[in-house]
């Protein structure tokens, strides 16, 4: 008889020309599979990783799946069983499959604090005794895999440093383990770190992007209310040709560029004060903003590995960071001068006097 072995939970023996899905459903292997229309290839939603075996793909699933089809995607309604079977179902872990005991993770969690230097631990994490305690207060919750991320990148490189160093055997505890056991501990938290962004197929917009932007609009338009409230904006006179303030300032967004007008200086011909402060200068920051992915790679000159793309964190790409910093805070700089430290005539004069 054939078997389904789903990736890191068990082997079940099915019929010869058995359903994937009725045999991933039976076994209670569906959270993750809503499988909307029953089987009739219409929903895409039941589908699964085929990585071994697995009969001729159907034209359904080309059309549904597209591209996924060459990653080894297949839709489970429409395979039939007809050999061993390798799956990997979205939503089941290898950590359920290997049952982590959590007095365990708590034992080496109590050995690393003790004995471990945790300053020289290579990790793109911060790792202190404060975080450790934390992780060891909740070890029942990272083995069910509710931790974040970053929990997981210190628990694998922690024991990482164990193995390297051939530590594992000194580890006291009352739970039977051996270094095979830490291994696949580590392979358990590595499927729960997520790729660096560069290695990432897709980024998921919704919900994660569009709650941040939403609470941060939020919280913004709430700012905006309640400072509305205590501060006065009384509207000036309705305008007239026949009179001009003195100085007259444009909106805030275009103070900027005026005092850039301001400062420019005259070279003559077309290099005016006009042209240099209102179309030159702005034109080049705005245009040197827009080619930062595409000179990226230059900027970033310091990397001993210029062949791959500079990573996304700040420590990977220092040198373009403070550039574009220090262009917007240059252009902030003008409009606060043009706001609050010009006079009649636009002559310079102290905003509190």
């Amino acid at each position: 008889m054939p078997k389904v072995i789903i990736l890191g939970q068990e082997e079940i023996e099915v019929e010869a020309g058995a359903n994937l899905l009725r045999v991933i459903q039976q076994h209670g292997y569906d959270r993750a599979l809503p499988a909307t229309c029953d089987g009739r290839c219409t929903c895409s939603t039941c589908a699964v990783r085929v990585l071994k075996g697995g009969d001729e793909v159907k034209p359904c699933e080309k059309d549904l799946l597209k591209d996924k089809i060459e990653k080894n995607w297949r839709l489970s309604c429409q395979v039939l069983v007809e050999q061993d079977i390798e799956v990997e179902v979205p939503g089941y872990e290898v950590a359920e499959a290997l049952e982590i005991e959590p007095g365990l993770l708590a034992d080496i969690l109590d050995y690393c604090a003790e004995h471990l230097p945790l300053a020289h631990i290579r990790s793109g994490q911060r790792i202190t005794l404060k975080r450790l305690r934390d992780l060891r207060r909740r070890v029942h919750a990272l083995v069910e895999g509710g931790g974040d991320p970053p929990d997981f990148e210190i628990l694998r490189d922690l024991l990482v440093y164990l193995l390297d160093r051939d530590l594992v055997k000194e580890i006291p505890s009352r739970h039977p383990f051996t270094e095979r056991t830490v291994e696949m501990m580590v392979q358990v938290f590595e499927k729960r770190i997520p790729a660096p962004l560069e290695e990432r197929e897709e980024i998921l917009t919704y919900p994660y992007y569009l709650y941040v932007v939403f609470a941060l609009f939020f919280f913004l338009l709430g700012g905006l209310s309640i400072y509305a409230l205590f501060v006065d904006a009384p509207l000036e006179q309705a305008a007239t040709p026949t009179f001009t303030p003195n100085p007259e300032k444009a909106p805030w967004y275009f103070l900027g560029i005026q005092e850039l007008l301001a400062i420019s200086p005259n070279l003559g011909g077309f290099l005016n004060s006009i042209a240099l402060g209102g179309v030159i200068l702005p034109g080049l920051l705005v245009f040197f903003w827009m080619a930062i992915p595409y000179i990226e790679h230059r900027l970033e000159f310091w990397r001993s590995d210029r062949s791959q793309p500079p990573g996304r964190r700040l420590r990977e790409r220092p040198v373009t960071v403070a550039l574009f910093t220090l262009t917007v805070f240059l252009f902030v700089a003008l409009i606060i001068v043009g706001t609050y430290f010009r006079g009649p005539n636009w002559e310079f004069v102290l905003p509190w006097r």
